[in-house]
């Protein structure tokens, strides 16, 4: 089993400037199937200003080299969970906002579980769920 995090906020970013509404559908999964797809953590090139890349840790340390079974990534944005191209992911929202509790992510996944059934991907994760704190 493969599992992915990404640390820095992103989605905010690629919602804003990469991928607009006007392709219809849910922006979300849109986003998170090009990050899949690019199977990079930042798959833009060149980079907007406004983002740090260190190109010499870039290849070693930001290459997705398989498409994981489960991918986290946390975001100021509303969090949520999506089956996307058999991956999980999950965005966890902030443990905390300003003073008061925010939410956090919980999985339950089969351990064995096959990955492979039909020819489709399929997701070890047998639950998921936010929490609000």
């Amino acid at each position: 089993m493969h599992l992915y995090m990404k640390p820095k906020e992103s989605l905010h970013f690629y919602r804003k400037h990469c991928l607009p509404d006007a392709a219809g559908g849910d922006r979300f999964s849109r986003i998170l199937k090009h990050i899949l797809t690019q199977r990079s953590y930042y798959p833009l090139y060149p980079p907007a200003e406004e983002m740090n890349i260190d190109y010499e840790q870039f290849q070693s340390y930001a290459q997705l080299p398989v498409t994981p079974d489960v991918f986290i990534t946390p975001s100021e944005l509303r969090y949520f969970i999506k089956d996307v191209i058999g991956c999980v992911c999950m965005n966890p929202g902030r443990l905390t906002k300003g003073q008061v509790g925010g939410t956090y992510g919980r999985l339950l996944i089969k351990r064995g579980a096959s990955l492979e059934q039909g020819g489709e991907r399929r997701s070890p994760c047998v639950a998921a769920q936010v929490v609000k704190i």
